[in-house]
């Protein structure tokens, strides 16, 4: 007896017989998924011998909102690349304009 394929019910394109293997309910494609791209931080807690690392995953728009909170708070982005050019030796204090009324 032959396997029938199964349909997604988004689209009506047959399931990838892979993804049925990985997730035997699943009920719609990967086009159609509503799961998005994820992403994580990882941030250090405690002190000293106690220290531990903890991974924090998220869905990549809350993941971008943090970003852009920190990129308002601090001024620059975790991930931005410092150049060699740029003056380390000068402390500059930099005020933070709201852009939006809370």
């Amino acid at each position: 007896m032959e396997k029938k394929n199964k349909l997604c019910i988004g689209c009506g394109e047959e399931i990838h017989p892979k993804r049925l293997e990985i997730i035997p309910h699943a009920v719609k494609c990967v086009a159609c998924s509503t799961t998005g791209k994820k992403a994580a931080i990882t941030v250090t807690k405690g002190e000293g011998d106690h220290t531990y690392n903890e991974t924090i995953i998220m869905d990549r728009e809350e993941f971008d909102r943090l970003q852009e909170l920190e990129y308002k708070i601090n001024g620059k982005r975790k991930d931005d690349i410092s150049h060699p050019d740029d003056d380390d030796d000068e402390e500059t204090t930099d005020t933070i304009e709201p852009t939006e009324e809370i």
